[in-house]
């Protein structure tokens, strides 16, 4: 069987990875603190300010995007909840939903 090579199909897109939509965030989602401690409450603070979230930093360290993006708005709330809450697995599953919606919504075309 021919393996699939990137130039033979020509609309094929580079998929960004959290690493590359949202660094900062994605650094800190790697050692999330367990507990209330200055560390948690300062990323706290972060989360719920719109421009110094996880989908803030994404979008340029903006907060235009909670007008022009219902789901990057929805997914910015999410990370902040879970957070509170301590809810890791379900950062992880906001960060899957993250990735794919701005990679089908806002990845410029190449």
């Amino acid at each position: 069987m021919k393996s699939i090579i990137a130039h033979e199909i020509p609309n094929l897109q580079k998929v960004a990875t959290l690493s590359e939509i949202s660094p900062i965030w994605n650094w800190r989602i790697k050692q999330l603190p367990i507990g209330i401690s200055f560390k948690w409450l300062r990323w706290y603070l972060d989360l719920l300010s719109a421009s110094k979230c996880v989908v803030g930093e994404a979008h340029g360290f903006s907060s235009a995007y909670t007008y022009s993006c219902e789901e990057c708005g929805i997914i910015g709330e999410k990370f902040t909840f879970y957070f509170m809450i301590g809810a890791h697995t379900k950062i992880k599953n906001n960060i899957d939903r993250f990735v794919k919606h701005w990679n089908e919504k806002h990845m410029p075309t190449q």
